[in-house]
């Protein structure tokens, strides 16, 4: 058995499953090939964002969950902090179409001072992943969304609406999120302020990009493994 994240290797415990061998893997996202560099720029440009100005971007991916409604404002005054404070320009992207895109237009409709770029509809996951390279912060709701911007070395901040977004932020050394029900935009604006100083430490983030690399491919030596018998 492998998991994606050491909070399932201890779930199963918990439950008694001992056998097979248990082993800590990566989600298999964290391998997927992105698109090229120049069509994450092309879309940009399609939402009216020039990114060969070397404009700087906060990719935002919001979703509809219980208790999210309540909670827009306290996005909105966080994207516009990102804005004013860092020059972050949000760049919304959906991951399930129609869904994030509507949870999406709730927070742009209360910003005050940021600008509003976002894309109608999901990319493609190779689009999407190229798309996460090109931000300098992504505030996520989404696990994808941040395994997409985890590998290409971005700070990430997390809001976690289910355990499994807290068990992969763990595994990947990424400690800058908090629960849903416990957002507040000064506590938004602060781990914005955390990640916006990481950008500066890339030999950190390239070191959590590596071991989450090596922890997906013990998915496919398992494999092997079993194979061989």
């Amino acid at each position: 058995i492998t998991t994606r994240d050491s909070a399932s290797i201890d779930e199963l415990k918990a439950l008694g499953v001992s056998r097979p061998q248990i082993i800590l893997a990566a989600d298999p996202a964290v391998t997927l090939p992105a698109a090229p560099p120049q069509a994450a720029d092309a879309l940009l440009e399609e939402i009216g964002l020039h990114p060969r100005k070397g404009q700087r971007y906060l990719g935002v991916t919001v979703r509809p969950w219980p208790g999210f409604d309540e909670k827009v404002p306290a996005f909105a005054a966080a994207v516009d902090y990102a804005y004013q404070r860092y020059d972050l320009i949000p760049v919304f992207i959906p991951i399930e179409g129609k869904l994030d895109a509507a949870a999406a237009q709730k927070v742009a409709g209360q910003l005050q001072s940021a600008p509003v770029h976002l894309l109608a509809s999901s990319p493609s996951t190779e689009l999407a992943i190229a798309l996460s390279a090109r931000m300098d912060v992504a505030l996520s709701m989404r696990l994808h969304a941040l395994i997409f911007a985890a590998v290409r070395g971005v700070p990430l901040v997390g809001v976690i609406y289910d355990p499994k977004v807290s068990a992969f932020l763990d595994d990947a050394g990424q400690d800058l999120y908090a629960q849903l029900d416990q957002v507040t935009p000064e506590l938004l604006c602060s781990l914005i302020d955390a990640a916006a100083q990481r950008r500066q430490d890339g030999q950190s983030l390239e070191e959590k990009t590596a071991r989450l690399v090596q922890l997906e491919r013990e998915n496919s030596q398992a494999a092997a493994k079993l194979l061989a018998k």
